[in-house]
C-alpha cells in the first residue's frame, strides 16, 4: 500500500489528479484510471464506470477511503490522467481494491 500512496501522491503533485465527481465528469483530459471509496455511493459507482467507459479507461472500487491514501478529506473519486502512474497503480492493485 505504501507504493500506491507514493504513486498517489506524485500524481497530486505533478497535477495529475483530478479530485471530485463534478470536475471529473467535465474534465477534456484523458483519464487512465479512476478510484472510489469503499464508501461511495451506488450513483458515484455508476458515475466512474460511465466515465471509465467513455474514456476507455480503468475503473477500481477501493476496499478503503481515499482519504486514508491521500492528504484530503472526504474524497469519494478521483482520476489519474498519468499514464505511467495509473499503470503503476494498477500493478500494484491487490491492497487496495475490493470486489469488482
Amino acid at each position: 500500500m505504501r507504493k500506491i500512496i507514493s504513486y498517489l501522491g506524485f500524481a497530486k503533485k505533478s497535477n495529475n489528479l483530478i479530485i471530485g465527481q463534478s470536475p471529473i465528469k467535465r474534465t477534456d483530459k484523458k483519464l487512465y484510471l479512476i478510484l472510489t471509496s469503499a464508501s461511495a455511493s451506488e450513483n458515484l459507482d455508476n458515475l466512474a464506470k460511465n466515465v471509465a467507459n467513455k474514456h476507455n479507461c480503468v475503473h477500481l472500487k477501493l476496499n478503503l477511503e481515499l482519504s486514508e491514501l491521500i492528504d484530503l478529506k472526504d474524497i469519494k473519486i478521483i482520476g489519474i490522467t498519468d499514464y505511467n502512474l495509473a499503470k503503476a497503480i494498477i500493478d500494484n492493485k491487490e491492497s487496495i481494491i475490493g470486489e469488482q
